[in-house]
C-alpha cells in the first residue's frame, strides 16, 4: 500500500482547509482491504493526498461519550434523525486534540463544530462544558461512558477541490476492559457539499462493485462490545459487513 500512496501528488493541510466541508453530505462505503491498492492506483489521476511532515497515513484516537443506557447508540439504531455525537479527537502525529460535536440533521447533512483543546483540558473542563452546552442539547451530566475508537486514515482531495474523501483502516474499538479489531476492513467516506454520482471517487468504487452503504464506526463498535443491545435495524448492515469481510 505504501508504494501506491507514494504515487499521489501531495496536498498540504493549508490547501486542504479550503474544502473543510463542516456542513456537508457524507457518503460511506465499506470494502475489504485487499481492494485498496487497486483503488488507490485508480484514484491518483484525480486526487491528491494529504501529507503532513512527510507522513501520508495519519493516526486518529477518538474518545466518544455515551450515557450509561447507551442512548446515543439507541437513537442511531432506531433511525432517529437530528442526533448528536460528542467526541474528543486526537491527531496523533501532531498531538493536537479537539472537542467535537457532530450533528446529523433530518436532511442527512452532517454539521460539525469543534475547537482546539489546550494541553490540560478534558471533557469536564469549564471551557469544554460551556462549548458543549452552546452546541448540543444533550444532558451532559449523563455522559459517563467513554468509548475509544482508533484508526489509521488516508485523506484525499480532488484536484479540482470539488470534494474530499477518507479511507480508514486498522479500526479498533475499546470500552472498559473489552476490545475489538475490525481486521481487513476499510471504511471510506466521500465528503461533498451535495452528493454527485459522477464523483471520480464514487465511480471508481462503483467499478469495483462497491456501493454506498451506511456504516457507523461508533455503532458497530459498540455492538461488537455489547451484542446484547437491541440491533434489529442493524441486522442487514451486519450481514453486509460479514459479506464484505468473509465472502
Amino acid at each position: 500500500m505504501h508504494q501506491n500512496i507514494a504515487q499521489f501528488e501531495a496536498i498540504s493541510l493549508r490547501e486542504m482547509n479550503a474544502i473543510r466541508l463542516m456542513n456537508r453530505q457524507d457518503t460511506k462505503y465499506i470494502f475489504h482491504e485487499r481492494l485498496l491498492p487497486k483503488i488507490l492506483t485508480e484514484l491518483k489521476e484525480d486526487y491528491r493526498i494529504l501529507e503532513i511532515d512527510g507522513q501520508r497515513i495519519s493516526s486518529y484516537e477518538n474518545i466518544y461519550f455515551e450515557s450509561p443506557n447507551f442512548d446515543i447508540y439507541s437513537m442511531h439504531q432506531r433511525g432517529k434523525m437530528n442526533r448528536t455525537k460528542i467526541r474528543i479527537r486526537k491527531y496523533v502525529e501532531s498531538s493536537l486534540s479537539f472537542i467535537e460535536v457532530k450533528f446529523k440533521n433530518n436532511k442527512s447533512r452532517t454539521i460539525k463544530t469543534r475547537f482546539l483543546l489546550e494541553e490540560e483540558e478534558n471533557f469536564h473542563s469549564t471551557r469544554v462544558q460551556e462549548f458543549l452546552k452552546q452546541n448540543s442539547k444533550m444532558e451532559l451530566s449523563q455522559l459517563s461512558e467513554e468509548i475509544a475508537i482508533n484508526f489509521s486514515r488516508i485523506t484525499l482531495a480532488h484536484k479540482s477541490m470539488e470534494d474530499r474523501c477518507t479511507l480508514d483502516f486498522n479500526l479498533q474499538v475499546k470500552w472498559k476492559d473489552q476490545a475489538y479489531a475490525f481486521e481487513k476492513l476499510v471504511v471510506a467516506e466521500l465528503k461533498q457539499e451535495k452528493f454527485r454520482h459522477a464523483s471520480a471517487f464514487n465511480l471508481c468504487l462503483k467499478r469495483q462493485h462497491i456501493y454506498p452503504a451506511s456504516f457507523s464506526k461508533y455503532c458497530f463498535g459498540i455492538l461488537k462490545l455489547k451484542p446484547e443491545l437491541k440491533h434489529n435495524n442493524f441486522k442487514p448492515k451486519l450481514h453486509h459487513l460479514e459479506k464484505v469481510l468473509y465472502d
